[in-house]
């Protein structure tokens, strides 16, 4: 089988070195860059899918598909209802991926657990009043303990954090919430986790609790996170995923006090990772052997 692969990569200077990087290892493979007027005769020959996200009604226009590979953690924009349901779908799996989520993780909640908003906001009054503190030891509960979620786990508790994972099939969440004094997510968006993030979760963790969220936006009912946060029930807020993305300029969210946001750029997987992975999976996909890391469609991940 020839691979004839379709690239669904937004951004052009990474797609330019996705195609350097795969084009390396699979000289023989045809990589067609995603447009909305690709002929349906280039789109008939597709028979692999590598990217992030389905433009809406392609996953149906592509007969010959044999294989989506997600160059993502969470794949719920893959999963669409027009992908046929014999194609399998696996994803990207980079360690450097996941000690970089951990690093953003610990960069966010050290400058919470450490108070480092308030001498920020000392400085332009040249006020050097000090605020001493002991070292930080916060409770802080993981949400989702996969690959991301452990490396996050094991970063924080090196850090003195206390730390514990939570799973959809074990602790009750709002029980789990109760016990964290900052919350990182980290769960799949599946029609599960959806929302998940809402009012009563927050009136469940410890008032002054702070969230960090680096799934994916929907998880978080956005309107619930500004009220906990102006009722004081949280402190604060770090969002490197939104519900909208990019983040309109008029979203209550840039103005609120307590919250940073960031741009979706906790981490990102290396070009060289991916395109190893990913030309290993396509010797997998012509020899009948599993795929790596495949994603259990019904489950979302």
């Amino acid at each position: 089988m020839k691979p004839v692969i379709l690239l669904l990569v937004p951004m052009k200077p990474m797609e330019d070195g996705l195609v350097a990087a795969v084009s390396a290892l699979r000289p023989d493979a045809e990589l067609l860059r995603w447009r909305s007027d690709l002929p349906e005769a280039d789109l008939a020959r597709v028979n692999v899918v590598l990217g992030w996200a389905f433009p809406p009604g392609l996953a149906g226009r592509l007969p010959a598909l044999r294989w989506v590979c997600a160059m993502a953690a969470g794949v719920e924009k893959l999963l669409v209802p027009d992908l046929a349901p014999q194609v399998p779908l696996s994803r990207i799996v980079d360690p450097d991926q996941a000690l970089g989520i951990a690093q953003y993780v610990a960069a966010v909640v050290l400058d919470h657990a450490r108070g480092l908003a308030r001498y920020r906001a000392q400085a332009p009054q040249r006020d050097w009043t000090r605020h001493p503190m002991a070292a930080a030891r916060h409770r802080v509960g993981v949400l989702g303990y996969g690959e991301v979620g452990r490396e996050v786990g094991r970063v924080l508790e090196a850090l003195g954090f206390r730390v514990r994972g939570w799973r959809r099939d074990g602790t009750a969440l709002h029980d789990f919430l109760a016990g964290s004094d900052i919350v990182v997510n980290t769960l799949p968006l599946t029609p599960a986790t959806a929302g998940l993030l809402d009012a009563a979760a927050f009136a469940a963790m410890p008032r002054g609790g702070y969230l960090v969220n680096i799934a994916r936006g929907g998880h978080v009912v956005e309107a619930d996170l500004i009220a906990a946060l102006r009722s004081g029930q949280l402190a604060g807020a770090a969002l490197d995923v939104q519900q909208r993305e990019p983040l309109p300029a008029d979203d209550p969210l840039w103005a609120e006090l307590g919250v940073t946001v960031t741009p979706h750029i906790a981490a990102q997987s290396s070009l060289a990772t991916v395109a190893a992975q990913f030309c290993a999976g396509l010797q997998a996909l012509a020899d009948g052997r599993p795929l790596p890391n495949p994603v259990d469609r019904a489950r979302g991940y």
